[in-house]
């Protein structure tokens, strides 16, 4: 706080004696008008945390006023923008140690922000988006209105109750989900979807380019004819669906991309090589088969036409948004 007045005309004061209940005061003097920075200071910067700390120092501001001019201000290792938002709507300053900082009372008006947080912890985000994580934000953000307790997705999705408390915990302090004990759910989905799209990694551990022959009604019908395979049928579902460019065909008709693709695991793909008549390409493929990395991918299975299964929506938005060429349009 020093350091970010300092430019100021605006002497400061030595640190206010200790008042209950606050974790830091600091006087200013302005000609015959004086300021107090009252300031709560929070070891996490997470939106929820900051928007109870905010309240916090608003509460404890409006009660110090009797003695003169007060001004609340949160105090975090890093405020990201969406926490930054928090306190300007709630009337109330903030700073962090990375220098993003928005103080504005009296003449004074300090605004700075840093893109980069040297603090952030990346496994923390990569934890929410791995594999098992995913399968409970795919079937979340299916049904967002709904309440889920975390016995009910642990089992809808085949995790840990551990697991799904740790992506409960981090959705709720993103602000991303609301709820209790007795049921979370989806309160941002947007900003959720969009921060698992700049994080996403395709759930592909190999890509495999084939060519065939068949085409039109022919192709349909023997794509059918594997999904109706009993190789088809697995413990996590369908493990053959069609997938990116070719779900969004029959999903959202936009794009006119040449060629099939599919998500399969190893027998799944052993079906499609055999039905379609497959042969292995180097270049001008028309099929495109990624070994799924995951078997939550086929859990959510769309038919999108009579005997076509298809990836699930949010899946099919994420691969398409990596895909490159109009996939993100």
């Amino acid at each position: 706080l020093r350091e970010l007045l300092a430019a100021l005309p605006i002497p400061l004061e030595q640190p206010v004696a200790g008042h209950a209940g606050v974790d830091l005061l600091l006087g200013l003097g302005e000609g015959e008008h004086r300021w107090t920075l009252v300031c709560e200071v929070k070891s996490n910067g997470q939106p929820r945390y900051i928007r109870t700390a905010a309240f916090q120092a608003r509460e404890m501001a409006q009660r110090m006023s009797s003695t003169g001019s007060t001004y609340p201000v949160v105090i975090a290792p890093f405020i990201s923008a969406e926490s930054g938002t928090i306190c300007r709507e709630l009337g109330v300053g903030y700073a962090d140690l990375a220098g993003n900082c928005r103080l504005a009372f009296g003449t004074v008006y300090i605004e700075k922000s840093v893109k980069t947080n040297p603090f952030k912890v990346k496994r923390e985000q990569r934890s929410l988006f791995a594999p098992k994580s995913a399968r409970m934000l795919r079937v979340m953000l299916g049904e967002p209105s709904r309440g889920w307790k975390v016995a009910e997705l642990a089992a809808r999705v085949g995790v840990s109750y551990g697991q799904v408390s740790k992506v409960r915990k981090y959705l709720l302090d993103r602000e991303w989900a609301s709820g209790n004990w007795g049921g979370v759910r989806i309160a941002k989905p947007q900003a959720l979807l969009e921060a698992w799209k700049q994080a996403y990694t395709p759930l592909n551990k190999a890509r495999d380019r084939y060519y065939t022959l068949l085409h039109g009604e022919e192709l349909q019908r023997a794509i059918r004819e594997a999904f109706l395979s009993k190789a088809s049928q697995g413990a996590h579902g369908r493990p053959a669906l069609l997938s990116s460019f070719s779900a969004a065909r029959w999903l959202a008709p936009y794009a006119r991309i040449a060629g099939e693709y599919f998500y399969a695991d190893k027998a799944g793909a052993d079906q499609l090589k055999t039905l379609l008549k497959l042969e292995p390409a180097a270049k001008g493929e028309n099929i495109t088969i990624d070994l799924a990395s995951d078997a939550g991918v086929f859990q959510e299975d769309v038919e999108a036409a009579p005997g076509l299964h298809c990836t699930g929506l949010i899946q099919t938005y994420l691969d398409l948004a990596a895909a490159g060429e109009r996939g993100g349009e």
